[in-house]
């Protein structure tokens, strides 16, 4: 597809005070021409509705516009620090994928904002003692173990995925120096 005219049309002719629709017939004909232009373009999409995290994608295989997801390629994420934590630390998703904090005591977790289908790595840095989280029943651990290190100054890894609106699946990763 061409993309219709990208000069913006004059709306002189049809300005309050200045109406001439005699002379904005031609205007009005050319956007007119370029609605009908993307119009016909995106006649033949593929796509029966749209959907979360979805874009529309040119597929030249198949000649029409797609459904499709962000496919992305070396990258960088950015590490959202969260500070010092103590008594409760709530992991939220908008934070973004990657998450560090300091822990200083006991963390009672919760979780807010996650997706269907998404997933955060929270690097939890202890220092002495180590503390002990306690985790929401709706979270699903691998082998059932949900507890941080047992070791001073150390660095946890926990990996949180989410099923539908309500599980956490959380895996935990210990002891890094």
């Amino acid at each position: 597809m061409t993309w219709p005219n990208t000069t913006p049309i004059t709306t002189a002719n049809v300005d309050s005070g200045l109406d001439n629709p005699a002379l904005a017939r031609i205007q009005i004909k050319e956007a007119i021409e370029n609605i009908n232009a993307v119009v016909a373009e995106f006649s033949n999409v593929a796509i029966t509705s749209a959907a979360n995290a979805h874009i529309l994608q040119y597929n030249s295989t198949a000649s029409q516009w797609q459904n499709g997801f962000l496919e992305l390629h070396r990258f960088t994420e950015r590490t959202a620090n969260l500070g010092t934590q103590a008594n409760t630390i709530t992991i939220n998703y908008n934070d973004g994928n990657v998450q560090r904090c300091q822990v200083s005591g006991n963390l009672a977790v919760s979780f807010s904002n996650f997706p269907t289908s998404g997933t955060v790595t929270v690097l939890f840095e202890h220092g002495n003692p180590p503390a002990v989280a306690t985790w929401p029943n709706t979270v699903r651990a691998s082998n059932n173990d949900r507890f941080f290190s047992t070791d001073s100054n150390v660095t946890d890894m926990v990996h949180i995925s989410t099923i539908g609106t309500s599980t956490y699946l959380v895996t935990i990763v210990r002891g890094f120096e």
